[in-house]
């Protein structure tokens, strides 16, 4: 069985965002993360009736479900604008600075 490599981004007593080490993964996150992603799909393959019929039978599950992907949302754009910022870091090196640090 393959399994996911799911990074979450964590915020540092600094304000920073830091993104979780990518070869280790805890067993509930990796359910947690592999739940919600099904749960997103089965949410996409309804229809707008079915969705509003579960609205009006549970709207607290429905704020529930909103709220997590709200979340991973916001988790996703952190660790996107982490490995953005390091592209370009690299894209902006100059070969001149690598050379003179060489010396």
């Amino acid at each position: 069985m393959r399994h996911q490599r799911v990074t979450t981004s964590r915020t540092t007593s600094n304000g920073a965002c830091r993104v979780r080490e990518l070869g280790y993964v805890p067993a509930p996150d990796l359910i947690e993360a592999a739940q919600l992603r099904r749960l997103a799909s089965t949410v996409l393959s309804k229809s707008p009736e079915d969705l509003a019929a579960l609205t009006e039978t549970n709207p607290l599950l429905v704020w529930e479900w909103i709220d997590a992907f709200r979340k991973e949302k916001l988790a996703a754009e952190a660790e996107a604008r982490y490995w953005s910022a390091a592209a370009a870091a690299l894209a902006t090196a100059k070969p001149e600075a690598f050379r003179a640090a060489a010396e």
